[in-house]
């Protein structure tokens, strides 16, 4: 079976709430991302919520004047998890809100006190709090003034495209939402890692010498600026904005716009800047008649095409203005409203019932309708109804391209169109032949209305008919319908049941042979029964049952999600469960072969069906690899791949490189097949227990969906799948997240910039195995009570099972498939200071020499897109980052022993001038649409073009880019940003490409038969943000197939482009996209995070996913990227980020400086923790070296480490740096002391080693503002040195070693040498192990690099006894030493051991 997609007339769109001190609701200037088709837009698939509508406040983000809400925060509370976690507005991919929301005092209305002018800039900062994803890639601030230095840069047109977001501020940085503006205009201001238009400066054009002057009758623009409301859209100048009929002029008061409207709220005379070519004509003749028309100017002319009565700017509704048009709306209050307000503008952008939001009420009919009629003229219009309820607004989303007589009503959280309103309707004028039958021949009137149908009757034609338009086979609708009312489905009543369900109607065997037993949908019908992951907030978090349902109108089950989710909207969409199709059908094995190294066989469906979203591939190849003792291999692809182009591997190119097998000896595993049996995927240990099973599930392999389902446990410990802002272990009891790369600011358990198809599980006796999907396409994790799913766009299957037993081992398996961690140089390890926004090169001198001052180490400096010329790769700015100015700092740098970095995005220019362009096109290196020619999206510098990864001339185009920017200022390593391939339009920028809806068994790309639950949304379109699907790469590959190794690639070319480049010194590269194996190349960050405690809490599961995945360099945005940090929570995230593998402080522009030095605490708390850090150094690097060698990681999850222990299996709140330093973080606001957990083992204070403690064990320490608490774990020698304020420095001071004893008086470690930057050290390298035993540190190794450095400090924790003394061996050199002992911990000092040979020390 499977669900037809015919499309349906409704414009879906969950309703919202909006406290109304905090909005209010104004049209934008330009409707250009509303839905704009002729009628009211067509949704491609009824799930798509915000394909065809557009919601100004989240559903998610619920207010209540009342009731304080979760996700709403105010000034003196930190941001709670609801309000940053989802962007609705954009769940299903359309474009950004089309109404610019403004904050403002008691009913948005204007006032002239101090105390409104305070109240509104209070809410202004709430609104900021509760914005989701505010300043970054969710939605595009208001129109205001920028924060930083005004710099006024040229643009060929301006932007006419506002979203109209909230801000509390001035911002001066986009955020990522695309708009259709043209491609060819330069952008300003942009935010890094987002995609949204930027703000332009306001451009300083005089209209006036008096720039404050009344600019006509209808009002004054000279108020208190603290009561403008906006009139403008962002990017807007001064001429735009009077022409347009509003005020212009510049204020300081944080928030408040330069183009807003009169003091009346209404359009000023704006005739004068309206040129010849674009006056509209007015009906009037005369200068009489011209100034009693509404809307109309005279200027007398004297040529016959231009008129003199002509339509002030302001007026004209749109290009296909009509004086006769007429247009009436219709709404069907529901039962919870009290009443119904209208807010609404015309084509023109003029406001209908404003300027104060909720609008104006409409009438009431009396008959559970209110209408209004809107003045003759107004050809089109965009309306939201709504409650009038200004403390508690309930309303619809923007209902746009409004251009006939319309009714509208509710069906659950969905507003559709109706006709039974009793309003003539344009949709029901139907010809004969324009007529499709609904319901019986014999439907009554009364019947046919109730169905929502037209009825008038017409000689040979039905009478009771669908309006013109209409979807009259929406697959969600009822198949429960009477047979007297059913339409009938097919050419007659004939039509078989196959036929009919290949029609996508209903099939019930009909009671009387008179009506179909085929039948198209019936109505939808509101419903509580939504799948989890689709629930809409609805009221406010701890709302009652009785309150959701009775005076919400909504759904309540405590089961949700979250808690914001126990009430939810209605939705007229069933969960998914309950519209799929099952797949009894199994494969059965034939031509089975076996061998010792495994199995092949061909899998045959035997002509029988499951079409459970695509067509069937009946036949497939299966190759089951023995490939070592731990790791089996099972792939599976279609046995006539040649038709089967989008089923194959991921290129070769991905992984270049040999996976080596070994010999079989014992397998761990074993799986097995019997001749013309059902083919199943069951694995086992070689003790019997089963880790993986699809016999009681489905095993699906149709052309453009696969799927793998398993048992697990009901509450299994299941690590993996990324990336993901979320918990560390998976929820196993409601986890959905699509893998499928996408430019988005962090939002929580959804996808975001990376995809990793791995998971492990410990089971409770402590073993582990792992499984890796080896799948580039898109594709969703599920996870419930008992049962997980791969569920995947296409591809094969390519399973990797690798059989621990224990955490470690699974990890050292996995890397081997996908490639060990890069060799990364030394210096990367130290400290290093960034943000997006530093205004020029003297700014960023300024940031070093402020470390320098406040004795705060710092090793390397970065420099965001701000250094280049209008954003273009390979370029400096002339006048803020000239390249003299850049290579003396740069010179400057490197003699204080410290490096720089800078970023570099894929996307290039298209600029016929720019010469990265120029070489590109030459080499035919780009990415093309479907037609051929060069695909072109927008990112920050404009239109761009993508490069292709995958083609033969990229490499030697890549590495000349990047040499030649080299020569112009040394880089010591770069950054890749925007490379999942971030794009600011949904597919190409032209928009005249059209998606063509899926058609059952025909290949289609760009609308796949099954929706991911790509940005928590199963509706999201692929291209949302991305490149179109069907965009195509060398080779015949298409974007479909390898999305999500777009940023991977660039990572395997830049890093070979690097070498080319410099044969001598390793790599340092950080990517914000990855894929599997991606950390063979490079290191990573975790994005675009919030500076609140939620996310500072978060990014150690963050740090910890990617050990798993094999890139063990990580880091988050220490204090946060979006939002302004404030100097509690940056001391405590220097504290954490002192211990993050990459530490980096990191922020956006428009956001407070937050720089280690910014607040007293936080330089002191930096300065502590970091020279932690730095005296750990060269136990990270040793750390850091074996993650290369020996798959180990550079962060040790505590359940990793534990496996059998409870307590451990769900902490992800503390950390082991390498397997012998806790970290106990502070995540807490106004906490001064931490729990801690500590498992079995002895544990010493990093500070106070004479404190020591034996776990398991719970312990309550202190943690003052500037001290986060470090233990050393006993057991472990650590190699220390320094500290010091760089890298350099630290590295040539001498040495020390801590070691701490364990209750058996054990301990061991060791220490890697080298000289830390080349890539090939020709085997110059020294291995020292320690091992303590019997009061006796040994030290055996290898020795050869020659080390200047001597061991001068021992500190042995755990001595019980104060020896009598101390004696050191090395060589026939034996030395008695001086030491101290206090408290069990002895102290040596002035060692002077040579760490170029074995030596021994004895304590008695």
């Amino acid at each position: 079976m499977r669900i037809s997609a015919i499309n349906a007339l409704v414009i879906l769109g969950s309703l919202s709430l909006a406290s109304a001190n905090k909005c209010i609701v104004r049209p934008s200037a330009n409707k250009a991302n509303a839905v704009d088709a002729p009628g009211i837009s067509v949704p491609e698939n009824p799930q798509d919520t915000k394909a065809f509508t557009n919601v100004d406040t989240p559903v998610d983000n619920i207010t209540n004047n009342d009731k304080p809400a979760d996700n709403i925060t105010n000034n003196d509370k930190p941001v709670d998890n609801k309000s940053i976690k989802d962007d609705d507005n954009n769940e299903s991919g359309s474009e950004t809100d089309e109404n610019d929301l403004e904050t403002d005092g008691e009913e948005a209305s204007i006032s002239t006190t101090e105390d409104s002018a305070e109240e509104v800039t209070s809410n202004l900062e709430d609104e900021k709090d509760s914005d989701d994803e505010s300043n970054s890639e969710g939605d595009e601030p208001t129109n205001v003034e920028p924060v930083d230095k005004p710099t006024e840069k040229p643009i060929d047109e301006p932007i006419d495209e506002p979203t109209g977001e909230p801000v509390d501020e001035p911002i001066d940085e986009p955020t990522g939402e695309p708009v259709d503006e043209p491609i060819d205009e330069p952008i300003d201001e942009p935010t890094e890692g987002q995609t949204e238009n930027p703000i332009d400066e306001p451009t300083e054009i005089p209209v006036d010498d008096d720039p404050t002057k009344d600019f006509g009758d209808n009002g004054t623009c000279t108020f208190n600026d603290s009561d403008r409301v906006d009139c403008g859209f962002v990017g807007i100048t001064e001429v735009e904005c009077v022409n347009k009929g509003c005020c212009y002029k510049s204020t300081d008061i944080s928030g408040k716009p330069w183009c807003y409207y009169s003091s009346t709220g209404e359009l000023i005379n704006s005739c004068a800047g309206i040129e010849d070519e674009e006056k509209v004509a007015c009906k009037a003749t005369t200068e009489l008649e011209c100034a009693a028309e509404k809307g109309c100017c005279w200027k007398e002319s004297n040529k016959e095409d231009i008129p003199s009565c002509f339509y002030n700017r302001a007026s004209i509704p749109d290009p296909d203005y009509n004086p006769d048009a007429s247009i009436t709306v219709r709404f069907q209050k529901p039962k919870t409203w009290d009443s119904v307000c209208l807010w609404s503008w015309d084509g023109g952008n003029n406001l209908y019932g404003g300027p104060d939001w909720p609008g104006k009420p409409i009438e009431d009919l009396g008959n559970g309708w209110w209408s209004h009629t809107f003045e003759k003229g107004i050809s089109v219009v965009a309306v939201i109804f709504n409650n009038c309820d200004a403390g508690n607004t309930v309303k619809t989303n923007d209902i746009t391209n409004v251009r006939t007589n319309t009714c509208f009503k509710l069906i659950g959280s969905v507003v559709v169109t109706t006709t039974d309103c009793g309003l003539d309707l344009d949709m029901c004028v139907a010809d004969a032949e324009e007529r499709i039958q609904c319901g019986s021949s014999k439907i009554s009137k009364e019947d046919c209305i109730a169905q929502s149908c037209c009825y008038s009757e017409l000689a040979g034609a039905p009478s009771c008919f669908y309006g013109k338009g209409a979807d009259f086979n929406n697959p969600y609708g009822t198949c429960i319908i009477d047979h007297t009312l059913r339409s009938m489905c097919g050419k007659d009543l004939s039509v078989t049941k196959d036929e009919c369900l290949d029609m996508g109607c209903c099939w019930d065997p009909s009671e009387d042979n008179d009506y179909p037993s085929c039948f198209y949908h019936g109505t939808l019908s509101p419903t509580c029964s939504v799948d989890l992951y689709q629930r809409k907030s609805c009221g406010y978090v701890g709302i009652t049952p009785e309150e959701c349902t009775d005076k919400y109108g909504c759904c309540y089950n405590a089961n949700g999600l979250s808690e914001d989710t126990f009430c939810y909207f209605q939705d007229v969409i069933p969960s998914g469960a309950d519209i799929e199709a099952e797949c009894p059908n199994k494969y059965k094995v034939k031509n089975l072969k076996k061998s010792s190294t495994g199995m092949t066989a061909t899998l045959d469906l035997m002509g029988e069906k499951c079409e459970k979203f695509d067509v069937d591939i009946q036949k497939l190849d299966l190759k089951v690899s023995y490939e070592t003792d731990s790791r089996l291999h099972v792939h599976i692809q279609p046995q006539d791949i040649e038709k089967y182009p989008h089923n194959t591997d991921i290129p070769a190119a991905a992984f270049p490189f040999e996976i080596k097998n070994e010999e079989i000896s014992e397998p761990l595993y074993s799986i097995e097949l019997e001749e013309d049996g059902d083919f199943d995927i069951v694995v086992k240990r070689k003790t019997g227990e089963t880790i993986f099973n699809t016999k009681p599930n489905e095993f699906v392999f149709e052309q453009q969906f696969l799927q793998l389902k398993t048992d697990v446990p009901m509450n299994p410990n299941i690590y993996g799948f990324g990336e993901v802002v979320s918990s560390f272990k998976r929820n196993a009891n409601a986890t959905r997240q699509a893998m499928f790369a996408l430019d988005v600011a962090c939002p929580q358990d959804q996808n975001v910039y990376g995809s990793h198809p791995f998971y492990l599980e410990i089971a409770d006796d402590g073993s582990a195995y792992g499984v890796f999907l080896k799948n580039a396409h898109g594709m969703d994790f599920i996870l419930e009570p008992g049962k997980l799913a791969f569920r995947v766009n296409g591809g094969n299957i390519d399973l990797y099972f690798f059989m621990g037993p224990t955490v470690q081992d699974v990890i050292s398996q996995y890397y081997k498939v996908i490639g060990q961690p890069a060799l990364m140089p030394y210096w990367p390890l130290g400290f290093h200071q960034c943000r997006y926004g530093y205004p020029d090169i003297d700014k960023v001198e300024s940031v070093v020499a402020s470390y320098k001052k406040e004795k705060i180490p710092l090793d390397t400096m970065w420099i965001d897109i701000d250094y280049m010329d209008k954003y273009k790769d390979f370029t400096y700015d002339p006048v803020n980052f000239p390249v003299e100015r850049i290579k003396k700092f740069v010179d400057n740098l490197h003699k204080n022993h410290q490096y720089y970095i800078n970023m570099i995005d894929p996307a290039i220019s298209t600029d016929p001038d720019y010469p990265t362009f120029q070489r590109g096109v030459e080499k035919d290196i780009f990415v093309k649409n479907a037609s051929g020619d060069l695909f072109r999206g927008k990112v920050w510098p404009g239109e761009t073009v993508f490069p292709d990864f995958h083609h033969p001339n990229v490499l030697e185009y890549w590495t000349n880019e990047i040499r030649l920017f080299k020569e112009m200022a040394n880089t010591d390593g770069n950054w890749f940003d925007m490379n999942e391939a971030a794009n600011f339009c949904n597919g190409e920028c032209s928009g005249s490409k059209t998606t063509t809806n899926y058609k059952f068994g025909i290949f289609n790309p760009n609308n796949p038969p099954y929706g991911i639950f790509d940005h928590k949304n199963n509706a999201t379109p692929l291209n949302y943000k991305n490149m179109d699907m069907d965009a195509t790469y060398y080779g015949g590959l298409i974007e479909y197939d390898i999305h999500n190794i777009y940023g991977h690639m660039e990572s395997v070319v830049s890093y070979q482009a690097f070498l080319d480049i410099d044969p001598v010194k390793r790599p340092f590269i950080l990517s914000r996209s990855t894929f599997s194996g991606s950390g063979k190349y490079v290191a990573h960050w975790l994005g675009d995070n919030y500076s609140t405690w939620e996310y500072l809490a978060l990014s150690v599961p963050g740090m910890l996913n990617f050990q798993m995945f094999g890139i063990p360099m990580v880091g988050s945005d220490i204090c946060g990227f979006n939002n302004d940090a404030n100097e509690e929570l940056c001391t405590r995230w220097m504290e954490l980020g002192a211990f993050y593998p990459f530490s980096r402080n990191h922020n956006g522009k428009g956001q407070v400086s937050q720089e280690a030095y910014e607040w007293p605490s936080t330089a002191e708390a930096s300065r502590k923790a970091l020279a932690i850090r730095y005296e750990l150094l060269p136990y990270w690097y040793t750390n850091m070296i074996r993650s290369h060698t020996d798959s180990y990681m550079m962060l040790t999850p505590l359940p990793f480490e534990w496996p059998t222990d409870r307590v451990a299996l769900d902490n992800d709140k503390q950390f082991l740096v390498g397997r012998g330093i806790m970290i106990t973080p502070v995540l807490t606001e106004g906490a001064v002391s931490v729990k801690g957990y500590f498992p079995d083992g002895k544990w010493y204070d990093w500070y106070d080693p004479t404190v020591s403690f034996e776990g398991p064990v719970f312990k309550t320490l202190d943690a003052p503002l500037t001290h986060i608490p470090v233990h050393i774990r006993g057991g472990f020698v650590i190699p220390v040195q320094g500290p010091k304020l760089n890298i350099y420095e630290n590295r040539n001071s001498p040495f020390g070693l801590i070691v701490a004893l364990d209750a058996k008086n054990k301990a061991s470690g060791e220490i890697y040498l080298d000289d830390g930057v080349s890539i090939d050290i020709k085997g110059k390298k020294t291995e020292v192990k320690y091992n303590v035993e019997n009061g006796t540190l040994t030290a055996t190794g290898t020795y050869k690099y020659d080390e200047k450095q001597s061991l001068e400090t021992i500190r042995v924790l755990g001595v019980a006894e104060k020896p009598s003394k101390v004696v050191i061996e090395q060589g026939k050199k034996s030395t008695q030493a001086k030491f101290t002992y206090e408290s069990e911990v002895l102290i040596i000092e002035k060692a002077n051991i040579d760490m170029n040979a074995d030596f021994t020390v004895t304590w008695a």
